[in-house]
């Protein structure tokens, strides 16, 4: 049984493909095409693009800007002062008048004849320097007399009243000079050591007497205005006119 079950099986596969071979060969070969074409794998190539970005260079030139600096030359101006020289006058020395604070009579001086050499400071009117003015008197003085005693120069400051300043104000009122190493002169040049001729002839009013203290020496006064305290007055050795001048005196200064 079981072998006539299989060789019936053997002819129903063997009717049913003779049976496909008669009537379906045109739809074996499309089938077989189909399954070609549906094997066939399309192969779909990308390309990829490489998209280059360039970046874009921006080159900003740097400015450099050279500030040059201004020079300004600023020339430096020296004033120089010229002192009016200091010359021995019948009312102060030089620029400076009797009635002069003596700070600047002091300054002055001593621009050209250096420090002094001795202040005696405010001292009794009744002093070395003679009877001075009252109450006190101030001597400031340069150098050495020809003598060896005393100095060459003087200037004299009082507080009492002159018809330079009311009494109270210390003021230059007066100044002796006697030569030695100090050399000062005049306007017109009259100094210790002039004769009494020369200075006549620099001082057409000039007058000269004989000294109280000594007869056979001279003074010599040139006071142009008897009405104020300026003056020039001094000693000789005699009253010709042959003789020397010893000393200038200007202002009113001290007596004996």
């Amino acid at each position: 049984m079981v072998v006539l079950g299989v060789v019936a099986g053997l002819l129903i596969a063997l009717l049913v493909f003779l049976a496909i071979q008669a009537f379906g060969g045109d739809d074996e070969a499309a089938t077989s095409t189909t399954l070609s074409s549906t094997t066939s794998q399309a192969t779909t190539t990308t390309e990829a693009t490489t998209t280059t970005a360039v970046a874009e260079t921006t080159t900003t030139e740097a400015t450099t800007t050279t500030t040059v600096a201004e020079t300004t030359t600023t020339e430096a101006t020296t004033t120089t002062t010229t002192l009016a020289p200091l010359a021995l006058e019948p009312d102060g020395i030089g620029a400076v008048d009797f009635g002069a604070a003596p700070d600047e009579a002091i300054a002055y001086a001593t621009a050209f004849l250096g420090s002094p050499d001795r202040d005696t400071g405010w001292v009794d009117s009744f002093s070395e320097f003679g009877t001075c003015p009252p109450p006190e008197v101030r001597g400031v003085q340069w150098g050495t007399s020809p003598t060896g005693f005393s100095h060459a120069f003087t200037l004299l400051f009082t507080k009492a009243a002159t018809t330079h300043l009311p009494a109270g104000g210390e003021h230059l009122f007066g100044y002796d000079y006697f030569g030695g190493d100090v050399d000062l002169s005049t306007p017109e040049g009259m100094t210790v050591g002039s004769t009494l001729l020369e200075g006549q002839t620099l001082y057409p009013t000039m007058d000269i007497n004989e000294s109280p203290w000594d007869p056979a020496s001279g003074v010599w006064v040139v006071d142009d205005d008897p009405t104020d305290d300026a003056q020039l007055f001094g000693f000789a050795t005699g009253q010709s006119g042959a003789d020397m001048v010893t000393s200038i005196l200007g202002g009113v200064t001290c007596g004996e």
